[in-house]
């Protein structure tokens, strides 16, 4: 099993933190700081025991913060190259992986847009940036990431109707790298979203998350199945 996170330093700046568990403890695995200024790690997803990828943000001097991608045999970490644009801050948020692939996802910003969705995917080495849909006038986030029966990507987050300040949930396919929108279940005047996505091994996907009536309501557990 394996946890990745963040640790803080007495001056304040954080590291990348991963962790495995034996069967019988946890013991911390050395990974790579990129950012002078700062790492974390926000997803993992581990294939066997030396196959486990970790993938986050580091941050530098200034703007923007760039996306983290590692690799671990089991005993330490090294970089996988992520793509990078200079004018925009990618947040990577979710990583699937398979023997012969990669696709981390997330969302990016710029100093004058609203938050769109961030897929970086390719073969097991250095990933492109790959084009995908986002649901207009609304700030966009994936936050789950799945590989399904059929080898098609899957992620899952929200989206932020700016005017009205309520969320949906944001679904997206892809396949040979085209990327478009599935429709979800339509949750009117609820801030609703979904968190993570995994696949069924026989078939079919299951997607978690939640929703709200607002108003700093409470919220519940929304699960959606696709068949």
């Amino acid at each position: 099993m394996w946890a990745v996170g963040a640790q803080q330093d007495s001056s304040g700046v954080w590291h990348t933190l991963t962790e495995h568990w034996d069967g019988s403890s946890w013991s911390v695995v050395p990974a790579v700081d990129a950012g002078s200024s700062g790492n974390h790690f926000y997803a993992v997803k581990a294939n066997a025991s030396n196959d486990v990828y970790a993938v986050g943000q580091s941050a530098g001097a200034g703007f923007p913060n760039t996306a983290l991608i590692e690799h671990s045999d089991g005993k330490r970490g090294s970089l996988v190259a992520s793509p990078a644009d200079p004018s925009a801050t990618a947040l990577p948020l979710g990583v699937t992986a398979t023997n012969s692939s990669l696709t981390v996802v997330g969302q990016q910003e710029t100093d004058t847009a609203p938050y769109t969705t961030y897929v970086a995917a390719g073969a097991l080495g250095p990933l492109t940036l790959q084009s995908t849909q986002n649901v207009a006038l609304a700030e966009n986030d994936l936050f789950g990431v799945t590989t399904a029966l059929d080898g098609s990507t899957w992620a899952v987050g929200w989206a932020l109707d700016i005017a009205a300040g309520v969320h949906a949930p944001l679904i997206l396919h892809g396949l040979q790298g085209v990327w478009s929108l599935v429709a979800s279940p339509s949750f009117p005047n609820l801030d609703s979203g979904l968190a993570f996505i995994a696949a069924v091994p026989g078939g079919g996907l299951w997607a978690v998350g939640v929703t709200s009536a607002g108003n700093n309501s409470n919220y519940s557990t929304l699960i959606e199945f696709h068949p």
